[in-house]
C-alpha cells in the first residue's frame, strides 16, 4: 500500500526577543507574570524560565504561544515580529487574525483560504482584497504571494520593447496598482532600456538572459513608489 506523503513542517513564526522584552518591561510585568497570565488566560503551562528563553532567544515562541504572549502584553502580535513577516501566514499572525476571519472577509470557505495561504492562487479581485484584509503594500503583496520571479519575468519582457503587452499580466500579479500607472512604469522601463543600449552603440534590446533579473525590478518599484504612499 502506497504511503501518503507528509506536508513539510510549517516554518517557525518570526519572533524578535528584544522587542517582547522591551514591551514586557514598558507595561512593567514581570517573567512571572506574564507566565502566570499565559497559564490563567489562555491555559499555556509556561514557566517563567520559558518567557526569559523567548526573551534572549534560547528559545522559540510557537504560533499559539506567540498569540498569547501578545495579548498577554496589550500589543498586535506584529510588534513581537520586529518587521520580519513574510509569508502571508505571517502577516496575518501580525494582526492576530484567525484565518476563519480573513476567509469570511475574502468571502471563500476556511477550507479554501488555508490552502491559498499556503499557495495563492487568488483571481485579482481576491488579490486586491487580500492586501486590504492583511495591510499588505505592493511590494509586500508581491513578496508574501511569492510572485516575485513572474513579475521580473514580465518586467523583462517590457524591457525588451514589448511592454504594452505585459500591462495586463503585472495588473493581474498587482491588482493593487492601476493600469495607468503600470503603464507608465513599464514605458519608462523600455524607453530607458532603449536609450542606454542606443548610447553603448549596441541593439534596442538585447535578449533577456543579458539584462540582470533586479534592475527592471528595482526601477520598476521605484517609478510605482508615488502611487503607494
Amino acid at each position: 500500500m502506497p504511503r501518503r506523503s507528509q506536508a513539510s513542517p510549517a516554518a517557525p513564526v518570526p519572533f524578535e526577543p528584544t522587542a517582547a522584552r522591551a514591551v514586557r518591561a514598558e507595561l512593567g510585568l514581570s517573567p512571572a507574570m506574564v507566565a502566570r497570565a499565559l497559564g490563567d488566560s489562555y491555559a499555556l503551562p509556561v514557566p517563567p524560565s520559558l518567557v526569559i528563553s523567548w526573551e534572549v532567544g534560547a528559545a522559540h515562541p510557537t504560533e499559539r504561544e506567540l498569540i498569547a504572549l501578545a495579548r498577554v502584553l496589550w500589543c498586535l502580535p506584529g510588534r513581537l515580529m520586529g518587521g520580519r513577516a513574510v509569508s502571508l501566514r505571517d502577516h496575518r499572525l501580525a494582526l492576530d487574525l484567525p484565518r476563519d476571519e480573513v476567509a469570511r472577509r475574502l468571502r471563500i470557505t476556511r477550507r479554501d483560504y488555508a490552502r491559498m495561504e499556503e499557495r495563492w492562487d487568488g483571481d485579482r479581485l481576491q488579490t486586491r482584497e487580500l492586501a486590504q484584509v492583511l495591510q499588505l503594500s505592493p511590494r509586500t503583496l508581491i513578496r508574501a504571494c511569492d510572485r516575485e520571479q513572474r513579475l521580473d519575468e514580465l518586467l523583462l519582457r517590457a524591457t525588451d520593447g514589448r511592454w504594452q503587452a505585459q500591462v495586463r499580466p503585472v495588473h493581474e500579479l498587482i491588482p493593487v496598482l492601476s493600469e495607468e500607472w503600470i503603464s507608465h512604469a513599464l514605458q519608462a522601463l523600455s524607453a530607458e532600456r532603449s536609450t542606454s543600449s542606443a548610447l553603448w552603440g549596441g541593439p534596442a534590446t538585447q535578449p533577456a538572459e543579458e539584462i540582470p533579473q533586479e534592475e527592471p525590478a528595482e526601477r520598476f518599484w521605484t517609478l510605482v513608489e508615488p502611487a503607494t504612499t
